[in-house]
């Protein structure tokens, strides 16, 4: 199972046709540790999104390791998610870059605690499962004073976050998102002044 990392909100798209479908349940995870704040850029965050970090852009000073993700501990009450989505890519002057969307998002967050606290699917290996376009994504949930932790929740034998957890998230409220560039995947010298989206 992959459901140690909420990142593969959809490394789904790299699970093929012969993964399994789920039978039972194992264990929830362990309390994540929580950290001084969200990090999209993290090198822990950044690999399980499945993209490489390009040193010119990322240092280990201004974004260091981060705990791997967990359940959420007791008595850390999250008012906010930072969800932390690969697929965007930006242009500029250097050419096209992958990039980092960072989603700051709100409302009600009891259903998605509900959902990150249910049991956890277990694969049986005798069915089928669709491949998925969805871009991967990662969430960390945010107390008031800024605290982070990276959830890792129930996902199905597919290696897709179940279907409470993607419901939860998408019924939250998008209140600021930014790009950030992360690895320069084509020099300006080799593509099309067309290709992608201009870098804010």
């Amino acid at each position: 199972m992959r459901g140690r990392t909420f990142g593969r909100l959809v490394t789904v798209a790299a699970v093929t046709l012969l993964a399994g479908c789920a039978t039972g349940t194992s264990p929830n995870a362990s309390p994540a540790t929580i950290a001084s704040a969200a990090d999209c850029l993290a090198p822990q965050v950044i690999n399980d999104l499945g993209l490489r970090p390009d040193a010119r852009e990322l240092s280990a000073t201004s974004h260091p390791d981060v705990p791997e993700p967990g359940a959420v501990p007791v008595g850390f009450e999250p008012v906010g998610v930072v969800e932390c989505r690969a697929g965007e890519r930006l242009t500029d002057a250097q050419g096209v870059w992958d990039a980092i969307t960072v989603r700051h998002l709100e409302g009600d967050l009891a259903p998605l605690l509900a959902a990150l606290a249910a049991p956890r699917p277990t694969s049986s290996g005798d069915q089928l499962c669709p491949a998925s376009d969805a871009a991967a994504s990662e969430l960390w949930l945010v107390d008031a004073l800024g605290r982070a932790v990276r959830p890792a929740p129930p996902v199905d034998a597919c290696g897709a976050p179940t279907a409470g957890v993607r419901t939860a998230v998408a019924a939250l409220t998008e209140i600021e998102v930014a790009h950030y560039r992360v690895h320069l995947a084509a020099s300006r010298a080799t593509v099309s002044p067309t290709v992608g989206p201009t870098a804010g």
